[in-house]
């Protein structure tokens, strides 16, 4: 219903009379608004916006709204202070629409019964569109500041975050002070922890899309940053038994080279934790994509955290193989030969060729090499060596990896 009494006035009023008539009642028709919006929406009883900074918000944009209306330049500053003030009090966005809305409808159910008494109602249709079109502008404006500030308060959030996961991983936060820093990310305080280093490829894509959620429906919760070019992660998983199905989770999320610690109890040892998975990413071969635990090949381990011994190694070692005119082949013998346990006929089933090529080929390796895999020393040798080619760039393009 509307409140307006009608009187004897010219039934010859226009819109823009009767919007500027509107214009005097700003007040009571924002009353209005809010009690409705009040009524329906309990998010605003949680909130810390109070009903005196609503009332505020809606009066403005009654107001610019009306003003616009009567001929006033276009501006949406209203509603952009309507969709900022909103966002930072945590209102949400379907709110911040509904707001619109009944503000829309009550202004023009108000403007029709004033028009009606005026026998005006005619004249007031053929301006409906420009109407509706002010409020789709004023809420459409109103959103997109509302995801502009968002996206900054997340923004903000991550970064704070970031900050407090860091001190954690230098382990170096007294044990109150990481109690602190743990409950303030979401994660429990006994736990059996696990850090994840995943590779970030410099065209910003996400290497494990989507992990925080996928771990936290599986009951265990995480919180990420990155540092140093790597996406890293604290994991704190309710049992042990969790490791398992986490690194599951991890290994089917990779978009890159991934590397997970040993799992550990105490966050004063996240330091030692973060170069464990460091090294465990290194595991997995360049440009591949790959999930490795700290432990599962102490080989690798090893290599990884000492390249540049790793790289003598394999320059002395296979330097005169791959120096060879049929290097590829007998590289790819070699790893086969390992992988088939030292049986001529199982390599020579995985290379497609008679076991006695096979034979051949480890022959002309030891010629080259000095090396012969009958020899348990010398084949050891020779395996941590092509371990080294395949876990660095230059083994790239030869087809290592097939196999081990």
């Amino acid at each position: 219903m509307s409140s307006h009494q009608p009187g004897t006035r010219d039934a010859t009023v226009g819109p823009v009379e009767l919007f500027t008539e509107l214009l005097d009642a700003v007040d009571e028709l924002s009353g209005r608004i809010v009690d409705e919006i009040l009524s329906g929406e309990q998010v605003y009883a949680d909130a810390t916006l109070t009903p005196e900074q609503l009332l505020e918000i809606v009066s403005t944009n009654v107001r610019c709204l009306l003003e616009m209306l009567v001929g006033a330049p276009e501006s949406v500053d209203a509603a952009r202070m309507a969709g900022r003030l909103k966002a930072e009090y945590g209102i949400p966005m379907a709110s911040l629409l509904r707001a619109y809305r009944i503000a829309g409808l009550t202004l023009w159910e108000e403007m029709i019964a004033r028009s009606a008494a005026l026998g005006s109602s005619e004249s007031l249709l053929r301006v409906s569109s420009h109407f509706w079109g002010i409020v789709d502008t004023f809420s459409s404006a109103a959103a997109e500041t509302y995801r502009e500030v968002v996206d900054e308060i997340d923004r903000r959030d991550q970064r704070a975050r970031g900050v407090m996961l860091l001190s954690l991983l230098e382990g170096t936060a007294p044990t109150r002070e990481a109690e602190e820093l743990l409950r303030r990310l979401g994660l429990p305080i006994l736990a059996t922890y696990l850090v994840v280093a995943a590779e970030l490829d410099g065209t910003g894509a996400d290497p494990l899309p989507s992990i925080r959620s996928r771990l936290r429906a599986a009951g265990i919760p995480s919180t990420w940053t990155t540092w140093t070019g790597e996406h890293l992660g604290l994991l704190g998983c309710p049992s042990a038994a969790d490791i398992p199905v986490a690194a599951g989770i991890i290994a089917a999320a990779a978009t890159s080279r991934v590397g997970a610690s040993r799992p550990f109890a105490s966050v004063q040892t996240a330091k030692d934790a973060v170069r464990q998975a460091q090294l465990s990413m290194e595991c997995v071969p360049p440009l591949s994509v790959g999930f490795h635990s700290y432990g599962s090949a102490p080989i690798d381990t090893l290599l990884a955290a000492q390249p540049s011994y790793a790289s003598e190694l394999r320059v002395n070692v296979l330097g005169p193989l791959s120096a060879a005119v049929d290097a590829e082949p007998l590289l790819d013998t070699l790893e086969a030969w390992f992988a088939a346990d030292g049986s001529p006929a199982q390599a020579g089933i995985m290379l497609h060729c008679h076991r006695n090529t096979i034979g051949y080929r480890l022959g002309r390796i030891a010629e080259l090499t000095g090396r012969n895999v009958s020899r348990p020393a010398d084949a050891a040798v020779l395996y941590v060596a092509l371990r080294s080619m395949r876990l660095t760039p230059e083994s790239l393009g030869r087809g290592l990896g097939r196999y081990i």
